[in-house]
């Protein structure tokens, strides 16, 4: 797994790639991570979930393609067995670093959402919806590439595929928020939309709110001490369980991306804030569909924005409703699959080149 985490870059490509890691692991394939040690690096984490790191030392945050190709062939040259799959989650990368360290591997598959850069894959995924999806990539990708697009595509957890199965109905009353900006949320959503909970008139908003924020995110001081001031207010930090908490929540706050869409998986509804720029097509799209409500950029948001997105929630249970199912819609073509179509993707190739 080639992927960096930084407070900069944030912490959805690292957390895509565990997921990853997590499914090949039932089926008995071991991963490494490679990765740079960027302030904010979620090494320490990466460990926790079983998986080595391999390191390449970084004396800025700038991101040099060759150098970063050389010092990846190197660690992949000294590895113990030979690499089935190399899997790349990075925005630096491309066809170039691709062509020089994708042939010490069996299979490349790359996950990627910006079609800005062309690709040397097996395998291309992109989980966001868009305007012409399928053919975003057709110039991008060699012939023979399998592409994954979409959010019936989504790599999750297998929490979220057993939540899914059991999943109760919401009737559209807000009786517990849910607030997650994702894991460093750079532009501090999280504490915009706690000053407006503080700011609650009579004092205490009438429902219970679970905060959730990333290990690396740098405001959990001023965040916590919020959470502390607001009734009924939980915080989570790395929070191991959130299809549990989107499960049992009736309307979110959060960010694009594939929080959003996990969201979108179990019928949550949410006004959701683009907090990166790679987030905005697929958020527009998803709001168009009736998804999501849109709140705007994250440089442009305040308190004032989530009070009113909130006070909407509250006024339209049946709003709520419809939302929730045009989420599945999006996102679910089978809601008892218990493993993502990437994963089944891989296993077949992995299967083919044994037999070959």
């Amino acid at each position: 797994m080639r992927t960096d985490a930084s407070t900069l870059i944030g912490t959805g490509h690292v957390m895509r790639c565990l997921t990853l890691a997590d499914s090949l692991r039932e089926h008995g394939v071991d991963s490494i991570f490679v990765c740079r040690r960027l302030s904010g690096h979620l090494g320490e984490y990466i460990r926790t979930k079983g998986y080595s790191v391999e390191w390449i030392e970084s004396k800025n945050d700038q991101f040099r393609p060759e150098e970063d190709a050389i010092s990846t062939k190197a660690i992949l040259e000294k590895a113990a067995q030979p690499v089935d799959w190399l899997i790349v989650d990075h925005y630096g990368i491309d066809r170039m670093w691709e062509a020089k360290v994708g042939p010490l591997a069996g299979r490349l598959l790359v996950i990627d959402d910006l079609a800005n850069r062309p690709h040397k894959c097996d395998i291309l995924v992109d989980q966001n919806a868009y305007d012409r999806m399928e053919t975003r990539y057709v110039e991008l990708v060699p012939p023979g590439c399998v592409q994954l697009l979409g959010p019936r595509c989504l790599l999750l957890r297998p929490t979220f595929y057993e939540a899914r199965r059991s999943l109760r109905m919401r009737d559209g009353i807000v009786k517990k928020l849910l607030v997650f900006f994702g894991g460093s949320d750079p532009t501090n959503e999280t504490a915009k939309a706690l000053r407006a909970l503080a700011q609650w008139p009579g004092g205490a908003p009438p429902f219970h709110t679970e905060v959730v924020v990333g290990s690396s995110n740098p405001f959990r001081q001023e965040i916590a001490s919020l959470c502390a001031r607001i009734p009924h207010t939980m915080l989570h930090v790395q929070a191991e369980n959130m299809a549990e908490l989107i499960s049992q929540a009736d309307y979110a706050l959060g960010a694009g991306g594939v929080a959003m869409w996990e969201r979108c998986y179990l019928g949550l509804p949410s006004a959701v804030t683009v907090v990166a720029d790679n987030q905005a097509a697929s958020v527009r799209y998803a709001a168009q569909q009736g998804a999501v409500t849109f709140t705007g950029n994250g440089a442009d948001s305040n308190e004032t924005v989530y009070a009113e997105a909130i006070s909407r929630a509250l006024e339209s249970p049946q709003a709520l409703t419809e939302m929730t199912h045009k989420a599945f819609n999006l996102t679910a073509s089978d809601p008892l699959r218990m493993e993502s179509p990437i994963i089944a993707t891989m296993m077949q190739m992995m299967n083919e080149d044994t037999t070959s």
